[in-house]
């Protein structure tokens, strides 16, 4: 029996989508920042030695890593489902995409911290590089659906929440393929599924 442990306004959001999209029976438990630090709460720190979210339980094993999570599925319940063919330039750019992806949550998260602190010299650098990926990822899907190609992969849900978390650092405007294909996501029926189970907890302006 897969337990998912779910922390509102975070990357678990994606994970939930992937399992709706896989079609997985799964257990969810949600969780609820902390009013005062915006962090996890205890509940949710003891059930991984990181204390971070997204958590899952897969009978005996326990993991955390959004990427991680994602592959684990598709490996162990995708039936080739949402992966490239191995040993093809496709399977090439979905690896780069997931790591791409893990990039993106950095460069989010440090303007956010530039956001709400000083870092001097560092702050100009810190605040182009939401801007560079966002570049990369719009040209990418110039004339294409998907990130890969145009076909749904996991590269698709590892990217949604970093771009769903960094477009509120930049100009959306200036981002007409990210904006419609963070549309093209949000009203995937699996996806709309999943906002369903989770009652909409991804209200990403609150940060």
């Amino acid at each position: 029996m897969i337990v998912f442990h779910y922390l509102e306004r975070s990357c678990s959001h994606r994970i939930v989508w992937l399992l709706e999209e896989l079609g997985l029976d799964y257990e969810l438990k949600m969780y609820q920042r902390l009013p005062d630090t915006q962090l996890a709460p205890p509940e949710l720190k003891a059930q991984h030695p990181l204390g971070k979210a997204p958590v899952m339980q897969d009978g005996e094993l326990v993991l955390a890593e959004g990427n991680a999570l994602i592959q684990h599925l598709l490996d162990r319940y995708g039936r080739g489902r949402l992966v490239p063919e191995s040993q093809t330039d496709a399977y090439s750019k979905y690896l780069y995409w997931l790591s791409v992806s893990a990039s993106m949550f950095s460069a989010n998260l440090l303007a956010l911290m530039a956001k709400k602190g000083d870092f001097g010299a560092y702050t100009d650098y810190i605040n182009a590089q939401v801007g560079i990926y966002f570049d990369h990822v719009e040209d990418t899907l110039n004339g294409q659906k998907w990130i890969v190609s145009d076909e749904l992969t996991g590269a698709d849900f590892a990217l949604s929440f970093p771009l769903q978390w960094g477009i509120n650092f930049v100009e959306k405007a200036n981002y007409p393929n990210i904006t419609r294909y963070l549309e093209q996501i949000e009203n995937h029926p699996s996806y709309l599924k999943a906002n369903a189970k989770t009652a909409g907890r991804l209200d990403l302006s609150r940060f």
